[in-house]
Order: C-alpha cells, then structure tokens, then sequence
C-alpha cells in the first residue's frame, strides 16, 4: 500500500474537497470567523468543480428540462456548493440538502445564504429522510450510495419521499472500480480491492496512518476495525449487480442507465488525453456481466417512481 504514496496536505491545492478538513486543528480550534471562512471555502471548492464540469456528463443528456421549476432533494449534500451550483445550472425552485454532520450543514446553510438561492439543509442519514410522503420531485445523489450503511433502505427511502412519476439521479462507483478504493489519502495504487480483503486493506491503512503519527490524526480512522456495514474504507461494497436486484425488488422505474467507461468522463479524464484515448477501448466491457463493475467509471441511473 506504499506504493505510489499519497499524503495530503493543508497546503495542497484540493484539500478543501476533503471533508476530513473540518477533523484539522484549523478548524477545530479555530474562531468563529475562521471556520466560516474555512466552510465558505470548502462550500466553493465543490461549487467551481461542479460549474466546470456540470453532473450533466454522467448521465450523458442535458439535466434542466428534467430538473427545472423542481423541488429536489441533495442526498449527501457534504457542504452544498454541488447542490448549490445544480440550483443555479438548472434552475430548481427549492433545494433541500441532507447529510450527516453539523459542519457540513453549518456550511451549505451559510453558502446557500451567500448565493441567495432557495435551499434548505437538515442534519439526517439517508436511511431516514426527514421529508413527508411524496414531497419533492427528484433525488439527486452524487457518489453517496456507496458510503451509506444500508444502501437498499436508502433507495427505498428516495422512493418514499418522491411524489407520484418523480425521479431519482443516482451516480456512485461500483465496489470493483479500480481507482474508488477509498484508499486515496494514502495510496493512489489502483485495484487493492482485487487482492486483499476489506479487513486486511483497512488494517494496512490503519498502520501507515499509526506511522505518520500527529500529521495525520485529521484524517485518520477512528479504528483499525471495520464497521458492520463496511467492505472497505468507508464503504460498503455496494456493486452494478446488487444495485440492479435493489431496483427490482423496489419496483423503480430505469429510464436510463448511462454506460461511460474509465476514461470517457470526469474531471480527471477531461484533463487526460491518454484516458480519453483509452475509454474506446474499455467501452465493450461496459456491457459484459462482471466486467461491468470494473470498466464504468460509474454506476449512472435515472430511476422513476
């Protein structure tokens, strides 16, 4: 797990996309103004990543005729600049964010105030929405499926709060995804998943961490041990496969699935003419049973009720 070593930094260009930033001592024994300034910062990192590469790629079709004049729910809304900038691309009427920590909906309250956009924001866990039966018109989730503790409850959840023909955006790696190990604040060694057990992978993680001592105690595990509901690193192993039998068994509706291999989307690929030169290639595999959890960059679903 050493190989290709990654370490972030409270210097480093993305480390206001880590949500482990609010566990630093910047935050934590920060002043009021400084964590808001650290939350207004975290809130515009996703919010430009989002601007300049809009989710509209992951679904392969232009999203505002679907979401426009729209009630719609951010499930994982992390610090709201994502639900903030889908607001502005595609001019919802209200917004309403979930996700499970205080900070993070200290800082979607605070930027969505900033931005003056209709949003709401409620500390709550996926497997239960605090919403009424049938009251919005879409769920929008960004790589949140897979770090959820019970994934087909969630699912079910979405389809409780959407209102009669409402729809779910749902977009998550699979568990076999090379690059989505969730290993990346310590190895950028792709594919680990394929030859160690979750167990084995965390206590690894667990001992680098150790070794790093007090430069790394914002964004270490709080145990070397997995979760119940874990495979992984925060993760629960949800794959394509599993997730299809979840649609079925709920009785959603797919009006799309969108099959864009490793390479052809994604702000790192937009970036990369090697990936992008890759992406024909892995383009087949997108259909082949097994295959599948390896090669899409994601697992992209449009569901309906």
């Amino acid at each position: 797990m050493k190989l290709a070593e990654a370490r972030p930094s409270i210097d480093g260009e993305n480390v206001w996309e880590l949500q482990e930033i609010f566990r630093h001592p910047i935050f934590v024994s920060g002043s009021d103004a400084e964590k808001m300034e650290i939350m207004r910062r975290c809130s515009l990192a996703k919010y430009k990543n989002e601007m300049g590469y809009p989710w509209d790629h992951y679904f392969g079709i232009d999203l505002k005729p679907l979401l426009q004049g729209k009630t719609v729910l951010d499930l994982g809304c992390l610090t709201g600049g994502r639900g903030i900038a889908w607001a502005e691309l595609y001019q919802t009427e209200h917004l309403i964010g979930v996700d499970v920590d205080e900070s993070y909906i200290a800082a979607a309250r605070q930027f969505a105030a900033m931005k003056n956009v209709s949003a709401e924001f409620r500390v709550a866990r996926g497997e239960e929405i605090p919403l009424e039966d049938s009251s919005v018109d879409a769920v929008l989730s960004f790589d949140v499926f897979e770090h959820v503790q019970n994934p087909e409850s969630v699912l079910k959840e979405c389809y409780r709060v959407l209102k009669p023909h409402g729809r779910a955006f749902l977009v998550f790696p699979s568990y076999y995804q090379p690059v989505e190990h969730h290993l990346a604040l310590v190895t950028q060694f792709p594919g680990l998943q394929y030859f160690f057990s979750g167990k084995t992978l965390v206590q690894a993680y667990w001992e680098i961490l150790e070794e790093r001592g007090a430069e790394a105690l914002w964004y270490k595990r709080q145990s070397p041990i997995l979760e119940p509901w874990e495979r992984g690193n925060t993760i629960n192993g949800l794959t394509l496969g599993v997730f299809r039998q979840m649609i079925k068994k709920l009785d959603w509706k797919v009006v799309s699935q969108a099959r864009f291999p490793i390479g052809a989307i994604g702000r790192n690929s937009s970036r990369s003419a090697v990936r992008r030169m890759l992406a024909p290639v892995f383009y087949p595999m997108t259909f082949i049973p097994g295959l599948q959890e390896v090669f899409l960059h994601r697992v992209s679903f449009i569901l309906k009720k």
